[in-house]
This record gives C-alpha cells, structure tokens and sequence, in this order.
C-alpha cells in the first residue's frame, strides 16, 4: 500500500510541472529619443486596467545602448479580468472577435518606460517622471498588445484563428504588403519605442 501511495505521490509530483507551466515571453528592442535618456531610467511591463492606467509593475530592465530585452514573470490570479469576447481592443481587429472557452482570465499589459527617481525599481506616480510616444513593431511594421492567460484559449474573427497558450501571449498585426498579417507569439524582437520624457 505504502508502494502504491508513494508511486501515485511521485506520478502526481512530476505532473505539477507541466499542468501549471506558463509560457514565458521574451520583448526586445529599440529606445528612440531625441535626448539622451535621463539617468535611472527603466523600460517596464505594467498590468493596465480597462482604462490603460498602469497597475501591477511586473518586469523592469534598464536599456543599454538604446535597446532593450525583458521578460516578464507570471501574474498573480487577482490580477486577471475575464477574457470576454471583444472585451479587450487589439489593433486591426478592434473589438470584432470572439474568445473560447468562456472561462478564460486575461491581464493586458503595456511596455512603458519612467524615470526611477527614488530607486526602488518600482513606478512611483506622485515621484517618477514618465516617457511617452509611440510604440510599435518595425519589421515589417506594425502594433501589438500584450496579453497574459491563465489557459489556452483561441481568437477567432472573419479570416483569422489565433491560439493562445497559458501565460504569455503577444497580439501582432504587421502589414508586410497591403494585406494584414496577424498571429499570437510569445516572442517579440523588433519592438520600437519613440519617446520623449515629460
């Protein structure tokens, strides 16, 4: 009995792994700034809430050379919304697709970069000064939203299927002709950030 009880313990062990495995992501890029960056500033991943505020800081990185590299960890399940069909606007397809199974939670995130003025390596609202411009993809061009799913999950519209899998998901519509080119990619290398500090 022990055997048997120590045998389904250890087959239930190797499991866990696998069944809560989320896909991590990898965002990559360009800095464009007509100034030169101030110092301690930081290129992060916030969690936004429906109306774009930046919330939960989930990632930082400090861009070296006018490029950056970051990955994101997991979000913590409070922070996820249901994944309504149309509930999120995604370039190209604005809110025109529909979402399976109907149990889904997403968090949507943006990349955004703040002067870190105090040093704790978190965006302080009332102290840090932020960044803004424009965001996209450069080859060939596009746009993107970041996308965070607590299990796999298909989008579907007129013409398109994309799958989503656990974890990290990134949104991409790219016109490398007339005709829009959409997927769902968990890596994203050719991210350009144009911006100016506030």
């Amino acid at each position: 009995m022990r055997r048997v009880l120590s045998t389904a313990l250890l087959a239930v062990a190797l499991a866990l792994p696998v069944a809560f495995a989320q896909q991590s992501a990898v965002f990559s890029g360009l800095v464009q700034s007509t100034e030169e960056l101030a110092e301690n500033t930081l290129v992060a991943v916030h969690v936004v809430d429906q109306d774009n505020v930046w919330g939960l800081q989930v990632a930082s990185t400090v861009p070296v050379g006018g490029t950056f590299r970051i990955t994101p960890g997991e979000i913590p399940a409070e922070h996820l919304r249901p994944f309504r069909s149309g509930s999120v606007i995604l370039p190209g397809l604005q809110n025109e697709y529909r979402v399976a199974p109907e149990d889904v939670n997403v968090a949507v995130a943006r990349i955004n970069m703040y002067v870190d003025e105090n040093g704790n390596d978190v965006f302080d609202r009332l102290v840090d000064r932020t960044y803004i411009g424009i965001t996209n993809l450069d080859n060939p061009i596009g746009f993107y939203t970041l996308l965070y799913v607590d299990k796999a999950a298909t989008l579907t519209a007129a013409g398109v299927t994309l799958e989503m899998q656990p974890g990290w998901n990134v949104f991409t519509v790219r016109w490398p002709e007339e005709a829009a080119v959409y997927e769902m990619t968990p890596v994203v290398e050719d991210i350009v950030l144009d911006v100016s500090l506030q």
